[in-house]
């Protein structure tokens, strides 16, 4: 055989080891990157149930509701610095800020949380707001702006899924229990 085939032979054998190298690391990135965005999930997931988390959502959705109906209150979030271990709803708003940062940058697949969290944080910026709101009108609008970025697409998921985000194709538990009873 000539020089010229071999030299294309060759040059043939590489481009196919290396397209292989290429599409062998694409699939291990795309490992990578979910394994990451589920330890990401895992650890919020952890996070958000601690008791200690679920104690402050319990006192913002009862005790400062209540106590966000007499105007004076908000003025103890006009000040700087507002305390945590005064005002323990705000490691609520703190919690969704860093997951809102997390989401925004893509670090974890907004699809996944929002089917688990969606009526969560969207809950979490309605009880919220106003204490944002007096916040911002001190500090600007970046004040949580990324809590107010999930809880916006969270409120955008939920109308683009009204019905839940149940895999097309696979039956309901309803659907099966009515042939099982077809049956008999």
């Amino acid at each position: 055989m000539p020089l010229e085939v071999w030299n294309t032979i060759f040059a043939g054998a590489t481009f196919a080891v290396i397209a292989a190298t290429a599409v062998a690391a694409v699939v291990q990135l795309r490992h990578l990157r979910a394994t990451n965005q589920l330890s990401s999930l895992l650890t919020i997931m952890e996070m958000w149930a601690t008791p200690e988390m679920q104690m402050h959502m319990r006192l913002m959705r009862t005790e400062l509701k209540e106590r966000l109906k007499d105007p004076a209150a908000l003025s103890a979030y006009e000040q700087p610095g507002v305390s945590r271990a005064d005002h323990p709803e705000m490691l609520i708003a703190d919690f969704w800020e860093q997951v809102g940062t997390i989401v925004k940058y893509d670090l974890l697949d907004e699809d996944v949380l929002f089917d688990i969290a969606n009526a969560t944080i969207t809950n979490a910026w309605r009880d919220l707001a106003p204490i944002i709101a007096v916040q911002r009108r001190r500090s600007g609008p970046s004040v949580f702006e990324n809590f107010e970025y999930i809880a916006v697409r969270a409120r955008q998921w939920a109308a683009a899924h009204p019905n839940g985000a149940y895999p097309r194709g696979v039956p309901r538990m309803s659907d099966l229990d009515a042939a099982q009873d077809s049956k008999t």
